[in-house]
């Protein structure tokens, strides 16, 4: 039993050397990865444990020494200004050539240019909304009135031998039963937005292009009655920007 237990303690002992580093120096050959032969340097064991990968007898690897403060590799540009000079630079140079500073702002700060005001009114005169048969480039009444079939039987009944309603005054231009006009025969957005889906923003654009298309179809592109109208739609439009003007400063 003792030489048992002197036997371990020894062991003990010996393991405790292989463990601690410098207690057990001893050369190793290192081994050539190619040959398997011996190299001609041998490598001191500095004892300790094995890193993950490292063979029985391979050597420690060293760590590598850290650069100079000089060596240190800059992520900064090799031609970066410090933040003083930056702040010292003009602002012509550092926003390009004055020429192209100045087309650039020109375009960036050039205001969208505003919608011309438009506001529909009727042309005493003109009558050319009373032909109703209006020809092959305008929709059939059975396509505007097809949801409809009570305005369209009314539609096709007033419409005369010549194509114009019964209903109109050719010698005066005028309509014999304004008063009491049908629905669809007045200009108004309840009639544009129920016909044809204009919605009540849109209705004096709307309004002044189909009056111009029947103007031009009923008494030609370059007729009295088509300069007549734009001429009255033109000064209906400035009075309706002057008043929107008045509005606003009253508001402000």
């Amino acid at each position: 039993m003792l030489l048992l237990r002197a036997a371990r303690a020894a062991a003990t002992v010996a393991v405790g050397a292989r463990r601690k580093p410098g207690l057990l120096p001893v050369f190793v050959a290192g081994l050539s990865s190619s040959s398997g032969a011996p190299s001609d340097r041998a490598t001191p064991y500095q004892g300790g444990r094995r890193r993950k990968g490292q063979r029985r007898g391979e050597a420690k690897p060293q760590p590598q020494p850290l650069p100079a403060q000089s060596e240190v590799p800059s992520k900064k540009k090799s031609n970066a200004r410090s933040a003083k000079d930056r702040k010292a630079r003009p602002v012509e140079e550092a926003q390009g050539p004055p020429g192209q500073e100045i087309e650039f702002e020109l375009v960036k700060l050039q205001p969208e240019k505003p919608k011309r005001v438009v506001k529909w009114r009727c042309a005493t005169g003109c009558g050319a909304c009373c032909k109703l048969d209006k020809g092959p480039e305008f929709p059939t009444p059975d396509e505007i009135f097809s949801d409809y079939p009570e305005h369209l039987e009314l539609y096709k009944s007033m419409i005369g031998p010549d194509g114009w309603c019964n209903n109109y005054d050719k010698t005066n231009r005028t309509c014999n039963i304004y008063e009491d006009r049908p629905f669809f025969c007045r200009v108004e957005p309840k009639v544009f937005d129920e016909f044809f889906g204009v919605p009540r923003s849109k209705f004096d654009r709307e309004a002044c292009s189909a009056c111009v298309d029947n103007v031009k179809m009923v008494y030609g592109q370059d007729s009295a009655e088509l300069g007549n109208f734009k001429r009255i739609i033109k000064e209906e439009s400035k009075k309706h920007e002057e008043s929107m003007k008045e509005v606003q400063l009253l508001d402000t």
